[in-house]
């Protein structure tokens, strides 16, 4: 958020709305709420500062610089059925567009395809972190322990309950959440449901409860 301050900062008398770069653009898509706002206040202050000096058309300005954050906020809410591939598209591509994180708190994983998205955020630098049932890594096709063996942090729980939670943070951003098994049934023949959701108060609880449980679940042992 910093460089994003920054660069509005520099250019007091000289930013216009259709010259700013698309690498902008982009880092105040990346944005969550609660940056957004920080980033507005930080260059409120900065017009306070300014027109305490004596500087010209800070009003203009500051006007320009909340217009490009609030245009370009990501938001997105939407929910999606299976049988049939909606869901599972939809899962791919935000793993697709994962650039830091992927948190996953989800009963099974046997789709082999999910299961490669999975490992190719991993390769390409995005920080992973699975939580999965422990019963269910012993079933026929599960992905888990190929997961684990590609250097993947998982966690389980150790009971004669379920970890029956089937939800993910992306990037700190999304959450995803339904009754959506990872496996191939759900896709093909099962009736489910998965929501999709940049609001900020359900990604927080989301995240809040993923690393409550992270740090009160047991890591799978390394596999050689």
């Amino acid at each position: 958020m910093q460089d994003l301050f920054n660069y509005f900062a520099k250019r007091c008398d000289s930013l216009r709305e259709k010259e700013v770069p698309s690498s902008i653009i982009g880092r105040l898509k990346r944005l969550n709420r609660r940056d957004r706002e920080a980033l507005k206040s930080l260059l409120i202050e900065k017009g306070k500062q300014l027109e305490t000096s004596g500087h010209t058309h800070v009003i203009a300005w500051l006007e320009t610089c909340i217009t490009l954050i609030n245009r370009h906020a990501f938001h997105f809410n939407r929910v999606f059925f299976s049988p049939g591939d909606e869901i599972k598209n939809e899962i791919k591509q935000l793993l697709d567009h994962a650039t830091e994180t992927v948190d996953l708190c989800i009963f099974t994983i046997t789709d082999n395809e999910l299961a490669r998205k999975i490992k190719a955020c991993y390769k390409r630098g995005v920080k992973v972190r699975i939580i999965t049932d422990d019963e269910k890594i012993a079933d026929h096709g599960s992905e888990i322990l190929k997961l684990a063996l590609a250097g993947i942090p998982v966690k389980t729980d150790h009971s004669h309950y379920h970890m029956h939670n089937k939800f993910g943070i992306i990037d700190k951003q999304i959450a995803i959440t339904g009754s959506f098994n990872w496996t191939y049934t759900a896709t093909k023949h099962n009736q489910e449901n998965l929501v999709a959701t940049t609001k900020y108060e359900i990604v927080k609880q989301y995240d809040e409860e993923f690393n409550r449980l992270w740090t009160e679940l047991f890591e799978l042992p390394t596999v050689k």
